[in-house]
């Protein structure tokens, strides 16, 4: 059997090598040719997986290492009888972690307590509802609106989104790209949507670029100067908008499920998958392969007051502003597209909070709990 891999997928030839010969591929340039005599296509999100891409090949399974699949014709799949498996929730964890590093960069530029902001959370899946478990747990006022769910499990807990943009001090995007349907997202947030923001209000969208109309965010932030901005991800990406850019307090290149536990988890959920599919005893792990952070452990003071220690803890383990700030540097021996594929193929290793150890002094047990509701190990000294 012959596998095929995006190169960007870590640890595949060792967790697929059991099954059959790996060949790895460039997921921005693969072309049809490649494609022909693999049995196996292992993708991640810059991969258009189409007829196009598909027709005349001997693939009989498709796999997506990424929580969304929009770039995935499931409809061409069902129809040829291709089997096709994602990775949901395997970087939730770490796109929820990113969400904390920047409201705490943002409340330390701006001077304001995170207690007394609303945010408001559009999308309450796995990532949304992890960043909702976070924020509670740090005593964040939350507004929920997640139309799907409130259909399935009733109105208690959410609100309409028109009620969410008027309240909300904070809002992030947590969505999948859905262009039709019943709740079609492409565009969501359009004109109306950052008209109904509040004007010193922030935005931050680390879905899917198509999410939103960059033009309309980018009359947003010229016409009022108190508004603010944070994206992860872009419209046309990697092409993105040098100009939006300049414009945004903190701009990521689609880093923000990038922690190597989450790759792992997803490369782990694709190979059960396909052991699954072909009737194969999965036998490969992704736990041995983790390495430790650059960050093991921190200790803490009586002097620490309760944020000073929840900062230094979470940029301990992420701090956004590296990531803002290599992307905002581009060689100029490459184009912008090139320097922001470059930056995701060569991310540096992240950790997730699970993987650093807190200790804290006596007394301050009641700061464990937060802690370790946002992922930390946590002990307390005696």
């Amino acid at each position: 059997m012959k596998i095929l891999a995006d190169e960007n997928i870590p640890l595949a030839s060792e967790a697929f090598s059991s099954l059959g010969g790996v060949q790895t591929f460039s997921g921005r340039t693969v072309q049809a040719a490649q494609v022909r005599d693999a049995d196996v296509l292992l993708v991640r999100s810059v991969t258009r997986v189409n007829a196009a891409l598909l027709e005349g090949s001997q693939v009989r399974f498709v796999g997506s290492a990424t929580i969304g699949f929009d770039h995935v014709d499931r409809a061409y799949l069902r129809e040829r009888q291709m089997g096709f498996a994602s990775a949901p929730g395997c970087n939730a964890i770490s796109a929820a972690e990113y969400i904390l590093s920047v409201l705490l960069v943002l409340a330390q530029q701006q001077g304001f307590d995170l207690k007394e902001k609303t945010v408001g959370i559009v999308g309450c899946g796995n990532v949304g509802s992890r960043v909702l478990g976070m924020l509670k747990a740090l005593g964040v006022p939350c507004l929920v609106n997640d139309p799907p769910r409130a259909e399935r499990e009733g109105a208690a807990g959410f609100v309409s989104l028109e009620t969410l943009l008027q309240a909300a001090d904070i809002v992030t995007l947590h969505v999948p790209l859905e262009k039709s349907g019943a709740h079609p997202t492409l565009h969501l947030a359009d004109a109306a949507f950052f008209a109904a923001l509040k004007n010193d209000g922030i935005f931050i969208n680390s879905s899917r670029g198509d999410v939103m109309e960059q033009a309309a965010l980018a009359d947003k932030l010229s016409r009022h100067a108190h508004f603010s901005a944070v994206l992860d991800v872009w419209e046309k990406e990697p092409a993105i908008d040098l100009s939006l850019l300049s414009q945004v307090l903190l701009g990521t290149p689609h880093i923000a499920g990038y922690s190597f536990d989450g790759k792992l988890r997803g490369t782990e959920m694709l190979y059960r998958a396909v052991c699954a599919y072909f009737q194969q005893t999965p036998n490969w792990s992704a736990q041995p392969y983790l390495p430790p952070p650059l960050v093991t452990e921190l200790h803490f003071s009586h002097s620490a007051d309760d944020v000073a220690v929840v900062r230094q803890a979470v940029w301990s383990a992420y701090d956004v502003r590296a990531d803002d700030a290599r992307l905002r540097v581009c060689p100029s021996s490459k184009s912008p597209a090139q320097h922001f594929d470059g930056l995701r193929k060569n991310y540096p290793l992240r950790r997730e909070f699970a993987a650093l150890q807190l200790h804290l002094p006596p007394g301050r047990e009641a700061l464990a709990t937060p802690l370790q509701a946002l992922g930390f190990r946590v002990q307390c000294k005696k």
